[in-house]
């Protein structure tokens, strides 16, 4: 008998509408170093690019929109067909509504999916099957460098997590948790421990696939990419200042708050980016605890190094 990791397993992308897709578009394509898969009119009249990194297998984890600002919805991917139906059922049974798509009807290269609203919170889409195209290097004895065309770019490794804001954090922790089997990795309190401010989820081993921010809704507030160690993340910093792009007050910064080393910065469209090496291995068990902060100690869990007020930090970018 096999054991099966069943339901959700992964991120598998975040879509973006932004108004200056060309703008957008070529920032993630030659500056952040992501790797277009395709780009055009889509049959459904909207023109996208389809984007991921170099060590994805997938054919896109990124897609970028023309049309008004916004995080259009996060892309979950399940193990089978199965898996869908089930988690149609759970979300159904709340009294949400869940929507049937076809392959290739929402996003081309995407299998049948369903899609529905978070209450308090953005839209998911799960999904079983996808193109797969493999790495840029190939399958055949990688040799796991980056690629050439590359090498002048931040060429991160992985979609990291994506973070959205919410009116009712604790309504959206108890609809990921209870109805779709996320766990919790770290937690953001008030000081009497009687709210939750903010929270990172996950369903991989990761610590965050997800991260929750307070807000008056439900907003993107950064798209984050995984980088190789510490010393890459001082080099993206640099190379995002030579682009022209907005640093985060903080630069580049230890954050305790996930356990990693990051870098946030805007794109010329407003997308807020977070390059990040480390992070904290957790596990789909009862016995794992997730780790919790206070908000007097908010300061050292975002950034370690800084006392300096960042009030900016919290906004939603989109």
């Amino acid at each position: 008998m096999t054991l099966k990791h069943r339901g959700i397993l992964r991120l598998g992308y975040v879509r973006l509408a932004v108004d200056d897709l060309d703008a957008a578009r070529a920032f993630a394509r030659d500056d952040l170093g992501l790797v277009e898969h395709r780009t055009g009119i889509d049959p459904d009249g909207v023109e996208r690019s389809y984007l991921r990194t170099w060590r994805e297998g997938y054919a896109f984890s990124y897609v970028l929109e023309r049309g008004t600002p916004g995080l259009v919805e996060i892309g979950l991917q399940v193990r089978e067909q199965d898996d869908l139906h089930e988690a149609a059922d759970r979300v159904e049974q709340t009294g949400v509504t869940v929507d049937w798509a076809g392959q290739d009807k929402v996003l081309l290269d995407l299998g049948a999916s369903i899609s529905f609203t978070v209450p308090a919170g953005p839209q998911l889409r799960l999904y079983s099957e996808a193109l797969v195209t493999g790495p840029v290097v190939g399958y055949n004895s990688p040799h796991w460098n980056v690629p050439k065309q590359l090498r002048a770019t931040s060429a991160p490794m992985n979609l990291g997590h994506v973070g959205f804001t919410t009116p009712d954090t604790e309504a959206v922790v108890n609809f990921l948790t209870v109805v779709l089997d996320f766990g919790v990795s770290e937690l953001i309190t008030t000081d009497d421990g009687e709210q939750t401010l903010s929270a990172l989820l996950f369903r991989s081993n990761y610590g965050q696939d997800l991260a929750i921010f307070p807000g008056s809704e439900p907003r993107l507030h950064h798209v984050a990419f995984l980088q190789y160690d510490d010393a890459t993340i001082l080099r993206d910093v640099t190379w995002m200042r030579e682009a022209g792009a907005e640093i985060d007050l903080w630069g580049p910064t230890r954050q305790s708050y996930g356990r990693t080393m990051s870098v946030h910065f805007k794109d010329p469209c407003g997308i807020r980016y977070e390059l990040f090496a480390g992070g904290r291995f957790s596990e789909l068990h009862p016995a794992f605890q997730p780790v919790r902060w206070t908000e007097s100690n908010l300061d050292k869990a975002l950034s370690f190094y800084d006392s300096i007020d960042n009030p900016d930090f919290l906004k939603p970018c989109l």
